[in-house]
């Protein structure tokens, strides 16, 4: 009779055992799973962060984007060169970079599929020449850029170009595409500059441009 008991004993203790390593399995099992999906949404989280930082970057500089009165063309015009592929403007310095003259901004797409934005400073003996080249993005198809203001008959519609014009368009549309399969979204950047005319301009006959400028 307490051999049989025993017997009974042992085969219950497997049995227990079995169940606790299948319940053991079970709670791993549920952890790594856990882990890759809070691993998944850390990557999501983080590519949302870098363009989050890329269009704050940008709006930093497009809304304060400086109308300065060029001379070398008539009518006088501001200083805001833009087209589908980038736009060219004159701002502020970055908050590290201050206090120092106005750069010259160059937003683009790099062949390598890297969102750009260079900058000179104003005051450069070579302006064309970068010293401050900032990443925004990496892994970028494509780069779209268009600009809303008065056309040739005086409308406001949204244009391809804004070269040469009296004025900096009223609102600035940036658009990027990521490759197919890339998680990451870029919600259409609407800027409005806040300065339309520059104030500060006087005009010199002499040299033909604004009062104190080179």
């Amino acid at each position: 009779m307490k051999d049989r008991t025993a017997g009974y004993a042992l085969i219950e203790l497997i049995a227990s055992l079995v169940i606790l390593a299948m319940i053991a399995s079970l709670m791993v099992s549920g952890v790594v799973a856990g882990r890759r999906v809070w691993e998944r949404l850390d990557t999501s989280n983080a590519a949302g962060d870098s363009v989050t930082s890329a269009q704050m970057a940008l709006r930093q500089r497009l809304e304060r984007a400086f109308p300065e009165t060029r001379y070398d063309a008539h009518p006088p015009y501001a200083f805001f060169d833009g087209d589908t592929s980038g736009v060219t403007f004159l701002a502020q310095p970055r908050d590290q970079q201050r206090p120092n003259a106005l750069r010259i901004y160059h937003l683009a797409l790099g062949t390598d599929g890297s969102l750009m934005l260079a900058s000179a400073s104003e005051v450069a003996i070579n302006t064309n020449i970068t010293d401050d080249n900032q990443v925004l993005l990496r892994g970028v198809q494509s780069l779209n850029v268009d600009y809303y203001g008065p056309g040739s008959d005086g409308v406001p519609a949204w244009q391809l170009r804004w070269k040469e014009q009296p004025v900096p368009p009223q609102l600035i549309r940036i658009r990027v595409q990521f490759a197919p399969g890339d998680a990451r979204q870029w919600p259409d950047l609407l800027v409005k500059p806040v300065a339309t005319v520059d104030s500060e301009c006087i005009l010199n006959a002499a040299t033909g441009k604004c009062r104190g400028r080179a």
